[in-house]
């Protein structure tokens, strides 16, 4: 009986673990931009904030392996992609905050997007 729980514990981390995401220290570096900045305009606390990051991070995720499962190149199919991905990333947040609040959080990550862009 300890064998069987022992293996059903040891297949439930190997299934785990293979399904674990690779993030890049860019789009981890980025979503804590935006989650930041986000915060501190809106003054969130950390589950919120923890909240934000994740959505941010799905968000950049999704986009980059779309993307790259696609080959795409051309900056309008970029462009439909990083803009279906805004879509999800703003309905996660509405689900959580509202939708006014989801806006206004979609609207400051842009703004973080292009304070960093200039630097």
């Amino acid at each position: 009986m300890k064998k069987l729980i022992t293996l059903i514990i040891a297949f439930g981390f190997i299934s785990i673990s293979s399904y674990a995401q690779d993030y890049t220290k860019f789009q981890m570096q980025r979503a804590t931009l935006f989650s930041n900045y986000i915060t501190e305009q809106m003054g969130l606390n950390e589950t919120e904030k923890k909240f934000v990051y994740d959505v941010m991070l799905a968000r950049i995720y999704n986009a980059n392996t779309k993307i790259q499962s696609g080959n795409l190149t051309a900056s309008e199919d970029k462009r439909a992609v990083y803009s279906a991905e805004y879509k999800t990333a703003q309905e996660k947040l509405a689900d959580k905050f509202g939708a006014k609040m989801a806006r206004k959080m979609m609207t400051l990550s842009n703004e973080a997007r292009k304070k960093a862009e200039k630097k």
